[in-house]
Formats: C-alpha cells, sequence, structure tokens
C-alpha cells in the first residue's frame, strides 16, 4: 500500500512538473538571437556601394530595404552555422585549407587536421567568401524544406497567352555595304551614280570603299545589333527607307561616315510561336517560383530572430 501511494506521488509530481515547465516555456520564453544592428561603417560602406552604382542619393525607403536584405544575409549566415554546415561543406573545407597554406600555418599536419585547426581558430567567421558560400548553403537549405510549386503545363500556356508582347521576334536584316567616311563624300556619290549601271558586282564596289572594321556582309541582324555595330543614327536612317531587297539603298549616313547597302534579304517581325517561347518561359517562372519561395521562408526565418534596425 505505502509503495503504491509513493508511486503515486511520484507520477504526480511528473505530471506537476511537467505542466510547470511547459507554462514556463509559454510564459517566460527563452530569448531569441538577436540580429543586428549592422555597425555604422558597415551601412556607410553599402551605402556608398550602392549610390556609386546607381549614380543618385539614396532614399530612406531605399536605405531601409538595403539593411533588411543585408541583416536578412546575417540571419542566413546564422542559421547555417547553427545547422554546422561549414563543418561538411567540401568548397569551404578547400577555401580554409588554402587560406592556411597561405598564411603558412600548421605546416607538419596534414590537410584534415589544418582544417580542424582553421574552424578552431574561427577562420570561416571572418572570411567573404565562406559567408557567401554559407548564406547560399542556407537558401538551398530553406528551398529543400519549402520547395519552389512546381510547373504545370496550363501554368506556361497561361503565362504565354498573357505575355504575348514579350515573345516578338524583331525584324532581321541581312546586308553587305561599302563604306566611305565623311570626307570622301563625293567619291561615295560617285560610285552610287554608277551602281547597278556601270557597276553590278558587290566585289567591285567594294574596291571603291575605305575599310570599316567590323566587316562588309551582316546576317540576319536586328536593329539593336546594327546598332551596336554602326550606331543609332545609322539604324534609324537604315528604317526610314522603304527596304528594296535586291537592290542598292539610297546612301545612309552613320556617326562614321556613308554606307551604300545592298540589302539581300528583310525578314518581318513575328510572334514567336508557343513551342519556341517555351524555354524562355520556363526559365522564367522557375526563377520567379524559387524567388517567391525563399522569400517566403525568409519571411518565416525571420521570426526566430529579435531583428534590430
Amino acid at each position: 500500500m505505502i509503495q503504491k501511494l509513493l508511486q503515486s506521488r511520484a507520477l504526480g509530481f511528473l505530471v506537476l512538473g511537467a505542466i510547470f515547465y511547459a507554462a514556463s516555456q509559454v510564459l517566460f520564453p527563452e530569448p531569441k538571437p538577436t540580429i543586428g544592428p549592422l555597425p555604422e561603417t558597415r551601412v556607410k560602406a553599402l551605402v556608398d556601394e550602392w549610390q556609386a552604382l546607381m549614380g543618385r542619393k539614396m532614399t530612406d525607403s531605399e536605405l531601409r530595404g538595403l539593411l533588411v536584405a543585408e541583416l536578412d544575409r546575417d540571419i542566413l549566415f546564422a542559421k547555417a552555422l547553427a545547422l554546422e554546415l561549414h563543418v561538411i561543406d567540401p568548397v569551404i573545407a578547400q577555401r580554409l585549407l588554402r587560406n592556411v597554406e597561405f598564411l603558412g600555418l600548421y605546416a607538419e599536419q596534414s590537410d584534415a587536421e589544418k582544417i580542424q585547426s582553421a574552424l578552431a581558430m574561427r577562420m570561416h567567421l571572418g572570411d567573404e567568401v565562406v559567408k557567401r558560400r554559407l548564406i547560399q548553403l542556407a537558401e538551398e537549405w530553406l528551398l529543400l524544406r519549402s520547395p519552389p510549386k512546381s510547373l504545370s503545363d496550363q501554368d506556361i500556356r497561361d503565362y504565354y497567352t498573357n505575355n504575348q508582347e514579350q515573345f516578338w521576334a524583331p525584324e532581321r536584316y541581312t546586308f553587305s555595304h561599302v563604306f566611305f567616311p565623311r570626307e570622301r563624300e563625293a567619291d561615295m556619290r560617285q560610285l552610287a551614280a554608277k551602281l547597278g549601271t556601270e557597276i553590278q558586282d558587290f566585289d567591285q564596289a567594294l574596291n571603291y570603299g575605305a575599310p570599316f572594321l567590323p566587316g562588309y556582309h551582316f546576317t540576319r541582324q536586328t536593329a539593336e545589333q546594327l546598332a551596336r555595330q554602326f550606331g543609332a543614327g545609322f539604324v534609324s536612317n537604315f528604317l526610314a527607307l522603304p527596304p528594296r531587297v535586291g537592290e542598292w539603298q539610297a546612301p545612309i549616313a552613320s556617326t562614321f561616315g556613308w554606307h551604300l547597302v545592298w540589302l539581300q534579304e528583310a525578314e518581318a517581325g513575328r510572334t514567336l510561336s508557343l513551342d519556341e517561347a517555351q524555354k524562355d518561359i520556363v526559365a522564367t517562372l522557375q526563377r520567379e517560383r524559387r524567388d517567391k519561395a525563399l522569400s517566403d521562408a525568409k519571411a518565416v526565418l525571420r521570426q526566430d530572430y529579435e531583428i534590430i534596425l
């Protein structure tokens, strides 16, 4: 009887202890790890880099977005360390090994021992390459836990239907040209008068022109591609003319000089078919869904930390 009484009391104490522990976890939870604020020197470096890239002063909302993004990187870094991803990743191991050997440390140790020594020195915490690698691994870990939504054939068809303007194949032109610098405009006019009468062959006409570094023959070029070779002025003047396939065009001016163009082919612009556009659509949707899944997973992860801007 006494033994049963003691057992019942012991069980009661265990139940009460469990209740008190659960209540304490609810009423007095352990404090969350703190992330931030960023040091002023780090904030200044980020702002200076952003403003140098953008060429203007940053707004308050842009600054907040920049700080949040940088604190997200710190959260991912902290999570990767908590998961001990730096211990198991071969890329980080090779990086630490190279650092140790560069510094000439632990020459008598094996590669494995050098890596362990580097970890013991906490060398991985101050290496920006290692940090970027750990952030990348943490993102992949988040995506493994919360993968992006898979694509269906209907998703691809819907995207194609709703974004037809993106799938336009621009006009393309195939032509050859004879080039004259501006100071030889008179020579250009003289040759232009002979084209199609005294001079029929392009190679013969080319002998009268000047060298042109990008070349003399261009195949299936878009207006954008031509602008990179000839300049925007040439493209504007070229497109202003009615295309006469199989004929010499009127003299066309560019920033370089004058061009006598023999137009071989002009392909009209057209809308790409679904089959032609599918590869780009899949890549776009996969990227968008990956970004969305990662953004959602980061939002959940932030809840585990006390963030100070």
